[in-house]
Parts: structure tokens; sequence; C-alpha cells
């Protein structure tokens, strides 16, 4: 999608556009997501959304607090997957508080100064349709009330970590603690790499950079935000976030039973591309073919495309994690998602499918195909019966995975440390 670099230059334009310190909270920053978002989906301006010019975020939940205590934040995601990784790094710390964003219901909070700013400040300073400015003034004026609820309550911890810190209401409070000279830090929640020809949303997780570390889990990660100018002093390799129950590699694969991780939603027309190669591949190649829908894709139309096909529809409460561990699966096949190297760690040989609209992380072997010659190839490459070469094999995937995924490191305690 070469029309993603030009959507990507009218961003950066208009969030160059949009500079602007407001008592230490770079307010250009903090709208990065509204506005990527604006720019590149465009999505309807729902009505109940201009209510948000009144309101502000809850922060008594963090008021008066102990303060030596570590507070963890995470936004409205609603993904089993992104607990796991939360939960697994504060078990790592020794008292902790979390702000879930997803419980907290905004209060009201009306100042007329706030919305006269933010309405000017979009007005003037973007060129994006009316729709678009009303929305991102809205916002504006929500982000505004809740940096006055911030400076009013005045929360106070020892340390402040986000679970994505370029991400609005986050990046808020991030400012917030930085202004406190409270150490700041962001966790890595996906494989982060810096994309050359197509350029997705993604992009902001380098573009945005504002805490004062990031949290890596490979060498990989740290290697890409060093190419894009991010300080090494800002980055901490920490290793894989979860708990993984690793037993010896298997001597055979079931060749016969394939699992298939789809990508999210702006990936559909990829899905759609890779099921019509699979239609052909798993009936002549006696393939049992099992589903696992990104949490963005809908369920009803999956199940209803399954049923046609006679495949496996894996329920949506099952997270990845569940899934490996039943350990149904003989090999798999990822489409743009992190699961790639999931399925790896749980011996799961796991082949990736490029149509050429998106880029790919690094490969753990030359994974990749595009068509269904290519998927034949690849699918012969996978020592299924031999379990000489299958150990090699694995052996080889944990040195990629080491460097990619940080397998065997594990350095969160160092949250714990005086910094």
């Amino acid at each position: 999608m070469a029309e993603n670099k030009l959507l990507f230059e009218r961003y950066k334009k208009n969030k160059s556009q949009l500079k602007y310190n407001f008592n230490g909270y770079e307010l250009d920053k903090i709208l990065a997501m509204d506005l990527i978002s604006e720019i590149y989906v465009n999505p309807p301006l729902k009505i109940q959304t201009l209510r948000y010019f009144f309101l502000a975020i809850n922060i008594n939940l963090i008021a008066n607090q102990n303060p030596n205590q570590t507070l963890f934040s995470i936004g409205r995601y609603h993904r089993k997957d992104y607990y796991e990784i939360l939960n697994y790094v504060r078990s790592k710390t020794i008292k902790s508080v979390l702000f879930d964003l997803s419980k907290i219901k905004p209060i009201p909070h009306i100042k007329i100064s706030n919305l006269i700013l933010a309405c000017k400040h979009i007005f003037k300073n973007t060129d994006l349709s009316l729709k678009s400015k009303l929305f991102l003034a809205c916002q504006l004026s929500y982000y505004l009330n809740t940096i006055d609820e911030l400076e009013d309550k005045k929360p106070t911890f020892k340390k402040y970590i986000a679970f994505s810190g370029v991400h609005h209401l986050e990046a808020i409070i991030t400012f917030y603690f930085k202004k406190k000279k409270t150490p700041t830090y962001s966790l890595q929640h996906g494989i982060y790499y810096v994309f050359k020809k197509h350029i997705p949303l993604d992009a902001i997780l380098f573009e945005n950079f504002l805490s004062d570390k990031q949290l890596c889990w490979g060498e990989y990660s740290i290697d890409e935000y060093r190419s894009y100018g991010i300080k090494k002093e800002s980055l901490i390799l920490a290793g894989y976030p979860r708990n993984i129950i690793r037993k010896s590699p298997p001597a055979t694969l079931n060749k016969q039973k394939c699992l298939v991780l789809l990508a999210r939603y702006t990936y559909e027309h990829s899905n759609v591309e890779l099921i019509n190669i699979l239609k052909q591949f798993s009936r002549e190649n006696d393939v049992k073919i099992s589903i696992k829908l990104h949490p963005t894709l809908n369920w009803q139309k999956y199940k209803a495309l399954c049923n046609s096909l006679g495949w496996e529809l894996i329920e949506e409460k099952y997270t990845l994690t569940n899934m490996f561990q039943k350990n149904n699966f003989g090999w798999a096949i990822a489409i743009n998602t992190a699961a790639y190297y999931e399925a790896y760690l749980n011996y799961l040989p796991c082949k990736r499918f490029n149509d050429g609209t998106f880029e790919d992380s690094l490969h753990v072997f030359n994974d990749n195909f595009e068509d269904l010659n290519q998927l034949e190839e690849v699918f012969k490459a996978i020592p299924f019966n031999h379990k000489e070469n299958l150990s090699k094999y694995f052996n080889q995937a944990d040195e990629r995975l080491k460097y990619i995924l940080g397998l065997g490191i594990d350095n969160y305690t160092i949250i714990n440390e005086n910094s």
C-alpha cells in the first residue's frame, strides 16, 4: 500500500502544525493516536462523542495512594492476551497499583477555556475534514480536562509503567509523571520494527516515543529502535513477558492438523486471499484447518465460512496461551502477527502468508509464501516425522527467538531498582 506513505506524511505534517507545550504536556504527542486514526481510518463521528467536550478521566482511584508503589496503566483494549503481558510484569514488582482505563468511567468537567483552546488549536492548525476537526477538538478538550484533574489530585508514585505510553490517555499520564521527575516506562506488546515501505498506524510506536524507558522483548526491537534514532540509554532488554511452560520438542508432528492465525481487520484482504489458497491446499493435501481470529474480526462471518468449508473456528474465549498449551496442532500459518513467534515458542512450525501489501518482521526461518505453489514448498520443508531433524530445527528456532523475542531472558525485576 504505497498510499500509506502519503498518509503517514500527511499525519506528520498535521502533527507538526499541532505542536504546543501546554504547561509541560506536549499536545501534538498526546493527540498522535487520534490524529493518525482519523487520517488512516476516518471513522464516522458519533453524536455521543461530543459529550467529551465536558468530561474528564476520573483520577480518584490513583489519588491518595501509597507513594512507594509502582503505578501500572492499560488502555481500553479488552484483550485477554494483553492482560497476560501486564499481569506477568506486575508479578515482578514489589508493590503496584493498576489503573485500568477500560474500567474507569469519565466524570463531568466543564471548563470553557479548555473547550475554546481545543477548538482554536485544532481548527486553525489542521487540514482535515470538518468531521475530523470536530472529533479532534472534542478529544483535546477531554484531554485538557483530564490534565486539570491530574494537576488537582496530584497522584504520587515511585514509578509509572504504561502498557503503551504512545497512546493518548497513557501519554497524558506519562507527561504528568515526567514533570514530577518520576521514572516512566512503557511495555512492549507485540513485535516492534521499523516500517520502510508500507507504513501502518503502528509506526507511531517509534515516531511518538515518549517514556523515559522502553522495556523491550529482545535485542531485535532494541536494534530497530536504535536504527530509528532512539538512544540506547532509553532501551532496556527485558525479555518475553509471559509464563512459558515448555515441554521437550516433539519427536513427530501431525502434518494433517494446521492452525491458521489471521491478521487484524486492517488486513482483511490478506485474510481472504489466504483462505482462497487454503481451500485448494487443504483439499489436495488432506489437511484439517483450524482458524484463530484476531479480536478485531467478525466472529459470525467466519463462523459461517468455517461451517461451509468444514473447518474449525476456535472459540473467542481461548487466548493464544490457552490454545498452544492444548497442543492439538502439527503446524501453523500466520498473517502479520506476533503469534507467528509464539507458535515456534510452543514447538509449532509456522509459515507466513504475505501478499505484498505489508512488511513482515524478522523471520525465524525462510517461512514466507505468496501463493499455492510456495505454500506447497514451505510445507514440504517441515521435518514432520524426523526426530533428529526436528530437534535441530527447534534448536535453531530457539536461537532466533532469543534475539527476536528475548526467549530465556527475564529482566523485569529491574523495575524495582532505584533509578
